[in-house]
């Protein structure tokens, strides 16, 4: 999207970006892959991936506000772009059909799970490319720093968690439940942090299931 956020993955389109496809091996993420790089106003972006014509990275939870300078180094040769960075610009991760992923149907009363990225600085701290410790107890994993708010058909949903799980990196978990109220048929879902910055996407409400 047009404007990103501190901590948040992100997705770099263009040519000749990368000698060839790698991904990170694994947590922390690395700072290079096949000799590629990238910089967010001077600050090395860790990479979740990279091909000739994309590069996945994770916008430095250390970037201000403002209009930014990306910079990718391909074995020497580089480009750069500009690009505006908010203090959130949450997104929903989705279908091609703009439907909440992993689960795009539930039914009234319903718990369920999202995912989003780009909800700006996050509390306790975690740097930038790290994962929590699966050690870490539910109660201190970093979640974001402004409140989370999500609406489905605008109602409130009532909210169990929001926050980055253990393997997760710039993504957080969002476990909500569907309004008892809530019409059935495919019904909009909306994130918001901190009242302003929000990220709308849908989901399809059917009936429960009847007991037999």
């Amino acid at each position: 999207q047009p404007v990103l956020a501190p901590g948040a993955m992100a997705n770099v389109f263009g040519s000749g970006l990368s000698p060839a496809k790698a991904s990170a091996p694994g947590t922390p993420l690395p700072l290079t892959l096949l000799g590629v790089s990238a910089t967010i106003n001077g600050v090395t972006a860790p990479l979740y991936s990279v091909a000739p014509g994309q590069v996945a990275l994770q916008i430095p939870y250390e970037t201000s506000a403002g209009t930014a300078v990306l910079g990718v180094n391909n074995n020497g040769q580089v480009a750069s772009y500009l690009m505006t960075v908010a203090v959130t610009a949450p997104g929903f991760f989705t279908t091609r059909g703009d439907l909440l992923t992993p689960s795009s149907t539930a039914s009234p009363g319903q718990s369920m799970t999202a995912y989003i990225t780009g909800e700006g600085d996050v509390t306790p701290f975690l740097a930038t490319g790290a994962t929590p410790s699966s050690s870490t107890s539910v109660a201190n994993l970093p979640g974001p720093r402004l409140p989370v708010t999500v609406t489905v058909a605008g109602t409130k949903a009532t909210i169990q968690f929001a926050g980055i799980a253990p393997g997760l990196v710039g993504v957080t978990q969002i476990n909500f439940t569907i309004p008892k109220t809530t019409a059935l048929g495919l019904q909009p879902v909306v994130v918001s942090l901190g009242g302003i910055a929000q990220s709308q996407s849908s989901i399809r409400v059917i009936a429960a299931a009847a007991a037999k």
